[in-house]
């Protein structure tokens, strides 16, 4: 069924072209999954291998379909096993072939017909050692297995030293270099995998350089070589081609920040360039559910420039919070909400943005979106 939410009060397409064009779909999985992100007990149900993987597990029976929550959470609500093992939805067909981000059909796909689960600030973890106001558990490795492809990250200038911290130097940080080394380990690992990064500059501390940070990239070797160069204007390629070219890595940068005089690095891109943002200072759960309020545009493309080629939804509260994040990354609560968002903005959602990956069905329900957007512009 289409997400309940779905109400189109426009004249201007019929409805079957709005649902098309604009709406993901959220009907049930044709074969439901099991695996850490369903709940299992004991952490160690199957391990079916999302992408190219070197390690080709086999999956197993009885998972749950997309709608419904993981029913065995860990003592803190967390999902048992986040992070462990490859989610079984993340699954690319046996024998090889081409494969974008776990599912082949995904490869027909441009970058911007895509939906991406983008974990926010994610660096800041609690097991990471933040020490307060971390927006994620577990740190942003697990978040990769888990099937999220989509990473912010505050760019913070501590003393002359790069790292990404959450706006305090001192109180919790990752460095570029283990960060970078490690996304590139899971890439080789990887090979159909796509992973967008987006950087943020912090305002509360030194000042950042773009070129600085291209600079750390540089030092973890083949990085550099595996970011794609996008020209502004042009179309954006498709999954399958980046996967082909081996530029599987995609990244943006926005909150200030400055670049040397000859200019920025190729392929870090100004996010509002091609980006238009849904309300980013939501308090709670009713402020969420509020559409008109939350899904309204607060940051886009200048008046003079193209239009937006990704709507980013917003899905988290400030300050952060785990029991509202559970709720908020529900099947219900967030299926009702890109749908809103969407149709408002008459646009299909490109980027969720979440906090607490670890609690709910965001990265499941984004695969079965994407895969079924591509099945109806394959008919």
């Amino acid at each position: 069924f289409v997400a309940g939410a779905l109400v189109v009060t426009w004249q201007m397409l019929p409805a079957e072209d709005i649902v098309a064009k604009y709406i993901p779909q959220f009907d049930e999985p044709a074969v439901v999954y099991s695996g850490p992100e369903a709940g299992m007990s004991d952490g160690s149900s199957s391990s079916s291998s999302g992408g190219n993987s070197k390690d080709d597990g086999e999956g197993g029976d009885g998972g749950m379909g997309i709608d419904t929550m993981p029913t065995d959470p860990s003592e803190d609500g967390s999902v048992v096993g986040a992070g462990r093992t490859v989610p079984s939805f993340m699954q690319c067909p046996e024998g090889g072939g081409l494969c974008c981000n776990g599912n082949a059909e995904n490869c027909m796909l441009r970058v911007d017909q895509m939906l991406f689960g983008m974990v926010h600030n994610s660096m800041s973890s609690e097991e990471g050692d933040f020490t307060f106001g971390y927006n994620q558990k577990y740190e942003l490795e697990k978040a990769l297995i888990a099937g999220y492809r989509g990473l912010n990250l505050d760019v913070c200038n501590c003393g002359g030293v790069i790292q990404f911290c959450h706006n305090i130097c001192d109180l919790g940080e990752r460095y570029p270099e283990e960060v970078f080394s490690n996304t590139l380990e899971f890439l080789n690992e990887y090979s159909s995998e796509v992973v967008v990064l987006l950087f943020q500059a912090s305002t509360e501390t030194g000042p950042t350089v773009w070129n600085d940070l291209h600079s750390e990239m540089k030092n973890v070797d083949g990085f550099v070589d595996m970011t794609y160069t996008h020209t502004y204007g042009g179309e954006w390629p498709t999954m399958g081609d980046l996967v082909q070219q081996n530029k599987r890595i995609i990244v943006f940068y926005f909150n200030g920040g400055t670049c040397y005089e000859d200019g920025c690095p190729p392929t870090f891109n100004y996010f509002y360039n091609y980006a238009a943002e849904t309300q980013y200072e939501s308090a709670s759960l009713a402020d969420l559910e509020n559409f008109e309020y939350s899904c309204a545009i607060t940051r886009k493309p200048k008046e003079n420039g193209l239009p937006p080629d990704f709507l980013v939804v917003n899905n988290f509260v400030t300050p952060p919070d785990e029991d509202a994040s559970a709720e908020a990354n529900s099947r219900t609560f967030l299926a009702d909400r890109l749908t809103a968002c969407g149709n408002m903005n008459r646009m299909r959602p490109n980027f969720v943005y979440l906090d607490f990956w670890s609690h709910g069905v965001t990265a499941e329900l984004v695969q079965y979106a994407n895969e079924q957007f591509a099945q109806q512009l394959g008919r």
